[in-house]
């Protein structure tokens, strides 16, 4: 496995990680993106683990306020965060990359969302995926609702108002791609509504679900057995993405 860290050439100097198992080509590259809070370095393993045992190369990024990032949290926004995955998307291209399949997790599923609205993946697997009103799009994260009142934002994602036809569910809509949609059963942070919207939006794709699990299973006792689970998920759809072509 070689693993290259590397910084993008744009105005944040983005972080981010290119895992390549031996004997992989440029046929195909996963782009993770993680959840809110997290970073790349929360992911290595998993995605050591999910290259290695597809044989295809992954990227991941640590987007403003995280990680690696210089950006503070509170300065970062969605617009901003977005640009820098849908970078790392272009350099993956640059470097000769054919086919990407963008996969996200809870916050990180949001941006794939919307990234589908400005490239064309091979795939997008979108995992417990979030989302949010547009209304805040451009702003900082310390202005908004979830920063100034936890609560409120709660209750307000409660009310599934906004959420289910926003631009990251009209950017699937419009995809031409197959979307799988990945729902924890157990969830208490994403309402069941919003991955199904997801779906329901899609023009094609599949729903699975991940049985006896929260959204984030590093909260439960036996996280162990439902990681694995997750990570055998994701490997069995990239194989179905190598030979769907096949499918006529």
């Amino acid at each position: 496995m070689k693993i290259k860290d590397l910084i993008l050439n744009n105005k944040e100097n983005t972080p981010w990680c290119l895992f390549t198992p031996s004997g992989a080509n440029k046929e195909f590259c996963v782009l993770w993106i993680q959840g809110w809070s997290s970073s790349m370095d929360s992911h290595r393993e998993g995605v050591e683990i999910m290259a290695e045992k597809s044989g295809v190369a992954f990227a991941t990024l640590d987007y403003a306020g995280h990680g690696l990032s210089k950006v503070p949290m509170d300065e970062s926004t969605r617009s901003q965060q977005l640009e820098e995955a849908t970078a790392v998307f272009d350099e993956l291209k640059a470097q000769g990359f054919k086919r990407i399949i963008v996969i996200g997790g809870s916050w990180g599923g949001y941006i794939a969302a919307l990234l589908c609205g400005k490239r064309s993946p091979q795939t997008v697997v979108l995992r417990v995926p979030a989302n949010y009103p547009d209304d805040e799009f451009n702003t900082p994260y310390k202005h908004t609702l979830r920063s100034k009142n936890y609560a409120a934002y709660t209750e307000k994602k409660e009310t599934l108002k906004d959420l289910v036809n926003s631009s990251a569910t009209r950017a699937i809509e419009n995809y031409d791609g197959f979307v799988y949609v990945i729902a924890h059963e157990l969830d208490e942070v994403v309402p069941e509504k919003i991955p199904r919207s997801y779906f329901e939006s899609a023009k094609q794709g599949n729903y699975l679900v991940v049985p006896n699990t929260k959204h984030s299973p590093k909260t439960m006792d036996n996280p162990k057995p439902r990681f694995e689970y997750i990570e055998h998920l994701i490997v069995a759809i990239i194989e179905a993405v190598k030979l769907q072509g096949d499918i006529k």
